[in-house]
């Protein structure tokens, strides 16, 4: 085990408002001791979670500043990195997080530029034998997006299910995303919930009892906007169904190279006044024209005729120790693959296929085609002169 890779796991994010760590500090010493003789953590680690956090030098290789993890360590842990961590990025480094690098270009770039190898929690899934995705590891900390964005996005609006008016509500999606939504919404006491699903509602995982399922699919393959089946077969734009509801929540995983789009253009003004959106996919101009990310500090915005958007892009963070431990559970059975390095990453398929980038190498095409870059390093841009 001597030959493992130095780790070094940030304590605090540069994103604003954000307080999950990778490891939650009550697991720490439950991580074998081999590893953790590898393991450096940021001075003061776990500070916020109080007591539980307290002694733990005695227990890691090391204590040391966030500039110093940088300098010192082969892989850095940190969940949300930002462009204000760029500089401090080194030659060769690997990085293991959320990159988001489809539509993330900066972090992109800079990857190639210092030949570091990103490995991707978005894309850590376990595998079915047919080389088919199936659960993601995270889907937890999936689950929570749905649920935290509700609550909050409730909270602003100012209304609940038990109290108030009634409301009716739409969840686009039933994936784990919008299982934590639909959780959400039935524990603020919304009990008319429609679900929209691309698939019919015979084919679901486990369908949530009292709530109604309808299907939509696009109104031709290739085609961005999509359309909502009747029990007849008959056919209503998804824009005009969505527009007899008050509350919007939208958990679709888009396709980047070809989205769904819900609402655009002058379809807005159908919609009813102080209709809530609540876009946990928060994917910038996809499902909605207008739809971009928004943040803690300026949650919504006012489209149309009143109506209040919400796309808080890191949700899980509104309750940052819960998430935390989940993300944590999930992410400790793999540390003993990842510190091994390269051989071990290639017998482990969920690693190896979390690869985005390899020594500044890009190993997902989908970041070269939603990119406009050519498939060979430098992988510049295809509009640039070579």
């Amino acid at each position: 085990m001597s030959n493992l890779l130095k780790i070094g796991v940030i304590g605090t994010s540069k994103k604003e408002n954000e307080f999950r760590l990778p490891i939650h500090p009550n697991h720490i010493r439950k991580i074998d001791s081999n590893l953790r003789n590898n393991m450096f953590f940021e001075t003061g680690y776990g500070n916020k979670f109080g007591s539980i956090a307290k002694d733990l030098e005695s227990e890691v290789a090391g204590m040391m500043s966030r500039e110093k993890l940088f300098e010192t360590c082969d892989i850095i842990l940190l969940p949300k990195p930002t462009e204000a961590d760029f500089p401090f990025f080194k030659e060769g480094q690997i990085l293991w997080g959320w990159p988001h690098c489809v539509q993330g270009e900066p972090i992109t770039q800079v990857a190639i530029d210092k030949k570091m190898t990103l490995l991707a929690w978005e894309q850590m899934f376990f595998w079915k034998s047919d080389n088919v995705r199936d659960l993601h590891i995270f889907h937890k900390n999936n689950e929570m997006a749905g649920y935290c964005s509700v609550l909050h996005a409730l909270q602003l609006r100012g209304i609940t299910g038990h109290y108030g008016s009634q409301k009716k509500a739409a969840a686009i999606s039933f994936g784990a995303t919008g299982r934590g939504s639909i959780h959400a919404l039935m524990g603020m006491g919304y009990t008319d919930i429609t679900v929209f699903t691309q698939r019919p509602s015979y084919g679901l995982n486990s369908p949530i009892p009292s709530l109604k399922y309808r299907q939509f699919k696009r109104i031709e393959t290739g085609s961005s906007r999509a359309v909502v089946l009747g029990e007849k077969g008959e056919t209503t734009p998804f824009a005009e169904e969505l527009a007899s509801y008050d509350v919007i929540v939208n958990c679709i995983l888009q396709d980047t190279e070809s989205p769904i789009m819900y609402v655009r253009g002058d379809e807005i003004i159908n919609m009813k006044p102080g209709t809530l959106i609540i876009d946990v996919s928060c994917d910038r101009a996809m499902g909605f024209d207008f739809a971009r990310p928004t943040s803690f500090d300026s949650p919504t915005f006012t489209v149309g005729n009143g109506i209040i958007y919400y796309a808080v892009d890191h949700t899980p963070t509104y309750l940052w120790d819960a998430a935390t431990y989940e993300i944590s559970q999930a992410l400790l059975p793999y540390l003993p693959t990842v510190m091994a390095g390269k051989e071990a990453w290639d017998k482990n398929e969920i690693i190896r296929n979390s690869i985005e980038i390899e020594k500044g190498v890009i190993q997902n095409s989908k970041i070269l085609s939603f990119q406009n870059r050519h498939a060979e390093y430098p992988h510049l841009k295809t509009n640039a002169q070579s």
